[in-house]
């Protein structure tokens, strides 16, 4: 039972925290379009450059497909040549970026329609609110989601632990021959 209530915790906080930017977007900070309503044919991409200036100390890159069930794939490479690969089948993906001044370059992204039909895409850059401490109480919940979902993944994973070493004892002692 408490192996189950662990899995549900860590389901329910993942699937939170994968979506968590959806809500967090209306109260990030210095937001702003840098692609609005584009289209993407089936199996075409569109690029884009952020520049080192457009970035904060913790910038996300949200994206929007429209339709909403459109497959896409955010791929961002960071000026150290990193790449970064996120999909999406709900029409929504997103992408942390931190300004780190010893990596000072352009980033460079592409969005790729996997689906069957096109989809227009709406991308938005702003400060994430809470990893840059600007959360207050104007911003409401909106701004704690984060922290929930990764609270939530943290408590069903140290429930699935304590559930599954709960039941290895009780197995053990079950099968322990007795005198």
């Amino acid at each position: 039972m408490i192996v189950a209530i662990g899995v549900v915790l860590l389901v329910v906080g993942s699937g939170i925290f994968d979506n968590s930017y959806d809500s967090v977007e209306s109260v990030m900070k210095d937001k702003h379009n840098i692609i609005e309503d584009r289209e993407i044919l089936q199996g075409k991409l569109i690029n884009s450059t952020i520049t080192w200036d457009e970035l904060t100390e913790h910038t996300v890159l949200v994206v929007h497909a429209v339709p909403a069930l459109g497959l896409i794939k955010l791929q961002v490479t960071e000026p150290n040549g990193e790449v970064f690969e996120k999909e999406s089948t709900n029409g929504f993906v997103y992408h942390i970026i931190e300004k780190r001044p010893q990596e000072q370059g352009n980033y460079y992204f592409n969005i790729l329609n996997l689906g069957n039909e096109p989809v227009n895409v709406t991308v938005v850059l702003g400060e994430d609110p809470y990893l840059s401490g600007t959360c207050d109480s104007a911003s409401g919940m909106n701004c704690y989601v984060i922290p929930a979902a990764i609270g939530l993944v943290i408590v069903g994973m140290i429930t699935l632990i304590v559930g599954s070493l709960i039941t290895v004892n009780d197995f053990r002692k079950k099968t322990k021959p007795s005198n």
